[in-house]
């Protein structure tokens, strides 16, 4: 049941509709009850998330009974007194989106003494009682954002990096991917390297105009995820640069920048797909049937399911369905999908 699952290599070209291989609908043999915790709902990639659980949920014969946001990355207190209240709702399962790394292992193993799973999606959490997790190799996306902006100019790049919030472990897994790809790219330079502020587009933009008027000469700018490359390639514009961004998670907003030619490639973070496999894998753990494939204890203390990576760049978008993977409708909320 623990076998590694492949990544796609970066220049690949294998077509992103083989993600939906990954999908293997199953119907409840009970109609369980299960509670949500994610990080925020500011952005594309959490929406998703909540819009694949919740979806995948009315096709299983489950109920979503609550879908609660801590309100942003290190909100640990409050998103402990979440789990505290999902319990309360007597749940059989709860899917948490962690906003910080550490801080959850006592409470998780509290649940799973009162017989309720645990199960990550979106990003690890340092718990080693949660059953399974649903996300992505994040090295790899840092190693696949290198590789491309080392492939992009005859001569390898100065980039600017906004790595984002300090005491979150994906962004620091990703930007130990991006310096891994760094050291293999000869002559590839990396300045700015400060983990700071959190991940809204203000944050991004301030850290891009601050790094620009540093290094007027970089031909890049890394930034950890959607929000804050937004905010990167807003700032570029406004100052008249022609640094491009490469960053993470498809959003409207980055779309329509794709198009202008200041974000140069993002990785798609498929959080319709990581919600919906959660959901899934998440009825046949109570189900007691076998899981999806996946990677055993490494780096986190539980398997996961690592969704394969696909960088989109703006050639390909005319050919990309933003809405099965990526974004969920407009006019849908995580409320709207409490029972």
């Amino acid at each position: 049941m623990l076998t590694s699952i492949g990544l796609r290599a970066p220049g690949a070209t294998e077509s992103v509709d083989d993600r939906a291989a990954l999908l293997h609908p199953i119907k409840a043999q009970r109609p369980y009850r299960i509670g949500v915790s994610l990080v925020h709902f500011v952005d594309d990639y959490w929406k998703g998330v909540a819009y694949g659980i919740s979806d995948e949920a009315s096709r299983s014969g489950v109920k979503v009974v609550r879908v609660l946001s801590a309100g942003g990355y290190g909100n640990v207190e409050q998103q402990l007194d979440q789990l505290d209240q999902l319990a309360t709702l007597q749940v059989d399962a709860v899917i948490l989106g962690a906003a910080n790394y550490d801080g959850y292992d006592r409470q998780i193993a509290n649940l799973t003494r009162r017989g309720i799973k645990v199960v990550a999606v979106g990003v690890p959490v340092n718990a080693r009682t949660v059953s399974f997790g649903v996300t992505m190799n994040e090295e790899a996306i840092g190693k696949t954002m290198a590789a491309y902006m080392c492939k992009a100019e005859p001569s390898p790049p100065q980039v600017i990096t906004i790595p984002g919030p300090s005491g979150s472990t994906w962004n620091k897994l990703r930007f130990d991917g991006v310096e891994a790809g760094a050291h293999a790219c000869s002559g590839m330079t990396l300045v700015g390297n400060v983990f700071k502020g959190n991940t809204q587009i203000e944050d991004g933009e301030a850290q891009a105009s601050d790094l620009l008027i540093k290094y007027p000469q970089a031909e890049f700018i890394y930034a950890a995820a959607a929000n804050l490359g937004t905010g990167a390639a807003i700032a570029a514009r406004r100052m008249n640069r022609n640094t491009r961004v490469v960053t993470a998670t498809i959003t409207s907003k980055s779309l329509d920048l794709m198009r202008s030619g200041n974000i140069a490639m993002v990785i798609s973070e498929p959080g319709i797909l990581i919600g919906r496999l959660a959901l899934e894998n998440t009825v046949r753990l109570l189900d007691h049937q076998p899981l999806d494939a996946m990677v055993d204890k490494n780096p986190v203390p539980y398997p996961q399911l690592l969704v394969p990576l696909y960088p989109i760049t703006a050639d390909q978008l005319n050919a990309y369905d933003v809405t099965k993977y990526d974004r969920p409708p407009p006019q849908w909320s995580p409320s709207a999908s409490q029972q």
